[in-house]
């Protein structure tokens, strides 16, 4: 939600602006989320735009998230039930103070929140990602000093992400919901926090990204692909995956679910198998990750090995370092799927289609693409749910580091420094 009295983007639950100091509305008024609708009707992914949210908070959301005037148009009309002119939605933003041309900043601040953006981990993004970034807080700041002031704090990082250009085989999908890739991520794994994720090929929208205790358990791998039909409203054309046995549910269940179909990847047809490498889409967006996001959490868990600080043969230690980071490590890649679902994909030689992944998945017709999500029936769906479950947390360590924390009245971590330090605290109590 957007603060009423300094227009910044504020986390639903608080119920004071951090950036004005006023009192929020009521949070019995904000419980309420107002959903983007499918092309099929089943739940649909929440869009962050609360039920009481006004006009002006809509089109804030959607200004600061980088869309085009034409496709806010379009998100606004789909979605919403608003219908405006260009014209009356510029004068709508002119009047909010929302531009993108000319625009004045706070120099100071900038470079304070590109302090704080690159001494986490989002010190591994160029400066077109930390712009973006700064957009969807609600700072308007030109790409070119991002870049300068990106050189200035980190000269170091700048020279690191020079990269060298590849050769890459071209690839094709008609539309968004023909084919789903998925796979695991195990980067992180060692230190107990495995990955799953899913990618739709055409838009390049990621659909899921979970840090879960386990990405082998063909149940728990399963539900992920089950909550992503009810979100979006059915499954693909095509689900594409490795030849893990953690994929044999969903290859099953993708195959029962287009069953019916009557074109030439129905049925056994509607999955496909494959090495993980040839995994396009998903390996390269894991390759992103590593360089964007998660290159970061990996030297800073190999530090903290290294220092003596976690033991990985150490049962304790990582459950430890699961009740303290898990959340947090969530959260932060619920930031990347957020900002890479919003971010501009530009043309390239490679035959790949420009645009935002959301504005490419929920608005195809704007780019001659149609939607290919084939429906599910609640029968189905039902029916297969009873072999797919969460990962069930039972154990006795959790229940007890969360004494501890209770105990010595800890919070839950909003940063990594904060975990580090709820880390070292419990440990001292559990290892004695």
């Amino acid at each position: 939600m957007f603060c009423p009295f300094c227009g910044e983007a504020v986390e639903n639950t608080y119920n004071y602006c951090p950036f004005c100091g006023h009192e929020l509305p009521g949070i019995e008024n904000r419980g309420n989320v107002v959903e983007i609708q499918g092309n099929v009707g089943q739940e649909n992914e929440v869009r962050h735009i609360n039920e009481y949210d006004s006009e002006d908070e809509i089109i804030t959301y959607y200004f600061r998230q980088g869309f085009v005037y034409q496709k806010i148009l379009l998100f606004l009309s789909t979605y919403h039930g608003i219908d405006m002119s260009l014209r009356t939605l510029s004068t709508r933003l002119r009047s909010l103070g929302l531009r993108r041309r000319n625009v004045e900043f706070d120099v100071n601040r900038v470079r304070q929140r590109i302090q704080e953006e690159i001494d986490g981990p989002g010190n591994s993004g160029g400066y077109r990602c930390i712009a973006h970034t700064l957009q969807m807080e609600g700072m308007q700041v030109p790409r070119e000093s991002v870049r300068i002031l990106l050189k200035e704090l980190d000269p170091e990082g700048v020279n690191l992400r020079r990269s060298q250009t590849l050769r890459r085989r071209s690839y094709h999908s008609p539309g968004p919901n023909f084919v789903w890739h998925v796979d695991g991520y195990d980067k992180i794994k060692p230190y107990g926090f495995p990955v799953h994720g899913c990618i739709d090929g055409y838009s390049r929208k990621v659909l899921w990204l979970k840090v879960c205790k386990t990405n082998n358990d063909p149940a728990v791998t399963g539900k992920h692909f089950l909550d992503a039909i009810s979100k979006y409203g059915g499954c693909p054309v095509l689900l594409r995956t490795d030849n893990g046995t953690e994929n044999v549910l969903m290859s099953g269940m993708q195959a029962y679910f287009r069953s019916t179909g009557e074109d030439d990847l129905a049925g056994c047809k509607a999955h496909k198998y494959g090495s993980s490498p040839a995994n396009q889409r998903i390996e390269s967006w894991w390759s992103f990750l590593r360089k964007n996001r998660s290159n970061w959490w990996i030297n800073f868990f190999k530090d903290l090995v290294e220092t003596g600080v976690l033991d990985t043969t150490s049962d304790v230690q990582k459950e430890c370092l699961w009740y303290c980071f898990s959340s947090l490590l969530q959260q932060d890649f619920n930031s990347v799927k957020q900002h890479w679902n919003s971010h501009y994909i530009r043309k390239s030689r490679f035959d790949t289609v420009e645009g935002r992944p959301d504005e490419l998945y929920y608005l195809p017709e704007c780019c001659g693409a149609t939607d290919h999500i084939q429906p599910v029936s609640d029968v189905q769906f039902n029916e297969m749910s009873q072999y797919c479950h969460d990962y069930e947390e039972n154990s006795i360590i959790q229940q007890y580091f969360q004494n501890v924390g209770e105990q010595l009245a800890l919070h839950e971590a909003t940063n990594w420094r904060q975990a580090l330090e709820m880390y070292h605290n419990i440990c001292e109590i559990a290892l004695g």
